[in-house]
Parts: structure tokens; C-alpha cells; sequence
């Protein structure tokens, strides 16, 4: 079982402390729901276990590893953040070729698109897209990964009920395969996740 695990983390923007003496774990298996309001840390935490952050006091450590130390981890998570990780000025085929491309894996087009019901767009700008249908195409970037760590920034946002209930069930899939989930909001998901924190408090 692996374990993801932070100890007495504190991290400033400026002179402003975001986060303040946060510890809590993770295991294989679990979702971890991050909450909070605009401006409570949820960005900061994740893009701090990212290691895009790298100034902070304190520990995180994966499968008992220091993530600073460990050169590897980059490959061991993906991140999809708030912004849609697509480029604008391409089609949605180019845009997932792009990803085929960069994380060497061939999917069919049409096999990710149609998960979120989309295949029709396939060879439509991104420009032109609604916010959902530029997050569902987002959240496919998770496809394309063979990570077991899923840092996913406000990614209900934009999800009409159908298409949330699809990303619920690729989350728990990916728990039963052992993998680990942290999901941050600042809405009442109405969903039950195995860990919740608030950074409110």
C-alpha cells in the first residue's frame, strides 16, 4: 500500500501564510475532498504536491519518499489544474494528437470523446467550445496517465449532473485500481469521498 503523507506544511505567497500546519494522509485506494473558499490555499496545496511550489516549511513524503528528493515523482502524479489544458487555436483532434504525442500513448479520438458524449466536436476549434465541453475534454488528459496520484483542481466546475457522475465513476475505477485521489472545491459536491479537509478552519 502506498501512502501519501504531509507533515506540519506551511507555505507563505508573499508575506501571506496559505497554508498553516497541515498534516493529514492519504492511502492507496482513497479520495482525498479539499475544501475551502476563493483564496483558502486549495490551489497552493496541490501545486505544493506538485513540487510546481517548492518553498514551504514542512514534509511530504510519497511511498515514504521525500517528493523534493525524489527525481522520479514527476512521473508518479498528474495534475489537471482549473484552466483547461487545451490550446485554443487547435482542433479537439489536434489537441488530443498533441497529447498522444507527448505522453506516447495512441488512443482513438473518438473512444475519448465519446465517454463524454463529444464526438461530434472532434474537429471543432476549442475556441468555439462551451466551458463544459472544454472540461470534459480536460479531465481526458487522465487517460493518456499511468500515474497512481490524481491531483484534480476544482474539476466538478462546468459539469452538468450527467457528466459529473461519469467523472465520479472514473475516480472511484481509478481508487480500485489503488490509486489516489485529491479533489479540491468550493461547492457542496453533494458527493461522499472516503477523507475530507476544510481549509476554512
Amino acid at each position: 500500500m502506498k501512502e501519501l503523507r504531509i507533515e506540519d506544511l506551511n507555505c507563505y505567497r508573499g508575506s501571506h501564510l496559505v497554508l498553516k500546519r497541515l498534516n493529514f494522509s492519504i492511502n492507496s485506494g482513497e479520495t482525498l475532498l479539499v475544501r475551502g473558499d476563493n483564496g483558502s490555499g486549495k490551489t497552493t496545496l496541490l501545486r505544493v504536491l506538485s513540487n510546481y511550489i517548492r518553498s514551504y516549511e514542512g514534509n511530504i513524503y510519497f511511498d515514504e519518499l521525500k517528493t523534493k528528493e525524489d527525481h522520479k515523482y514527476k512521473n508518479k502524479f498528474t495534475f489537471i489544474g482549473k484552466k483547461n489544458s487545451l490550446k485554443d487555436n487547435l482542433s479537439v483532434k489536434k489537441n488530443l494528437k498533441l497529447w498522444e504525442f507527448l505522453h506516447n500513448r495512441k488512443i482513438s479520438p473518438i473512444e475519448i470523446l465519446s465517454e463524454f458524449n463529444l464526438s461530434h466536436i472532434i474537429g471543432d476549434d476549442v475556441s468555439s467550445l462551451s466551458d463544459g465541453q472544454r472540461k470534459c475534454i480536460s479531465i481526458q488528459k487522465l487517460r493518456f496517465s499511468e500515474s497512481m496520484l490524481w491531483f484534480l483542481d476544482e474539476p466538478f466546475v462546468f459539469l452538468d449532473e450527467k457528466n459529473s457522475k461519469i467523472l465520479m465513476k472514473k475516480i472511484e475505477d481509478f481508487n480500485k485500481r489503488d490509486g489516489i485521489v485529491i479533489v479540491t472545491t468550493n461547492i457542496d459536491l453533494g458527493l461522499k469521498f472516503q477523507k475530507e479537509i476544510n481549509l476554512n478552519v
